[in-house]
């Protein structure tokens, strides 16, 4: 049986969720979003932003929160030294200031940035801002951009010398930005590439070793995929296109993402285009695709223990 869609706006994201255990599984459908955006427009305050904390699992960087946030206008200079930014433009659109120098820091922010490069971000794109990178929001005139931020412990050893899949060549480097045109065009690409799985992928960046953590991922499933497990890494999930069901949690029978898996019980949730899902580590997953498609970028990152 699916859980109403409705219910699950209730279970799992009325309210901020702030723990100090590993994180648990949580989405936010794209409806939601919409309707948390439209409040927060309506709570905009003198620096022209509104924000809310969608979830915080509280470690010793600050790390791994998940955050919503409305701007009308410029947005000030940030910098975090130990922190990535993971972002989901979900309204809107601006253009992003990233890279150069930023002057008059107190703490994580400053007064303006000298240098950098400039890039027009909108809706549906999908950004990574790495640890130590000044970065500014900027906001057209009677305009807005809302994005969902998710932050993420900067990874600390060395990057994996030869990547799946090359990380985007902008400036600064190990700045990503995937837009949601160039995601379009991918899925199209995607769709021409079907295997006998009813699956098709692409690594769009690998900024980690082995592909264990802070790999951005493109998948189209045309059909139900084999369940899943990862002892050491967090799935952040943004649903580009299509619909289907995730069947989550419940007791992994057979090897993780071969043939003969399953997933004994867990819990079914309705996910389409929009919607963001965490899905913590040691947990069993699976997307099933009863008709039609479902297209997704997948963001992994290490796992993330409790405050420490």
């Amino acid at each position: 049986m699916i859980v109403p869609p409705a219910f699950l706006m209730v279970a799992l994201a009325v309210s901020p969720i702030v723990q100090e255990d590993p994180p648990g599984f949580l989405m936010w459908n794209a409806s939601e979003l919409e309707q948390r955006s439209e409040a927060l427009g309506t709570q905009v305050g003198p620096d022209g932003s509104a924000r809310e904390t969608l979830a915080d699992y509280e470690t010793s960087s600050g790390g791994h929160r998940f955050r919503f946030i409305h701007r009308d206008r410029n947005g000030r200079p940030e910098q975090h030294d130990n922190i990535e930014d993971i972002v989901y433009i979900q309204s809107g659109r601006g253009s992003l200031q990233v890279g150069g120098e930023m002057l008059g820091r107190t703490g994580d922010l400053g007064t303006e940035i000298v240098g950098g490069s400039r890039y027009p971000v909108a809706a549906g794109d999908v950004l990574r801002i790495p640890a130590g990178t000044p970065h500014a929001y900027w906001v057209p005139d009677s305009g807005h951009i809302t994005y969902l931020l998710v932050r993420v412990p900067r990874y600390v050893g060395q990057v994996v010398a030869n990547p799946d899949g090359a990380a985007p060549q902008l400036d600064p480097p190990g700045f990503g930005l995937w837009r949601s045109s160039e995601l379009d065009r991918r899925n199209e690409a995607l769709a021409t590439r079907v295997g006998s799985d009813d699956s098709s992928r692409e690594t769009l960046g690998d900024y980690g070793p082995g592909g264990v953590g802070h790999r951005f991922r493109f998948i189209r499933r045309e059909g139900d995929g084999r369940p899943e497990i990862h002892d050491n890494v967090i799935d952040v999930v943004f649903i580009q296109s299509g619909s289907g069901i995730l069947r989550v949690r419940g007791e992994m029978i057979g090897e993780s993402n071969m043939q003969g898996a399953a997933i004994n019980g867990g819990e079914l949730f309705p996910v389409s285009s929009g919607a963001v899902l965490h899905i913590p580590a040691n947990v069993p997953h699976a997307y099933l695709v009863p008709d039609g498609h479902i297209t997704y970028v997948l963001v992994r990152v290490p796992i993330v223990g409790g405050k420490r």
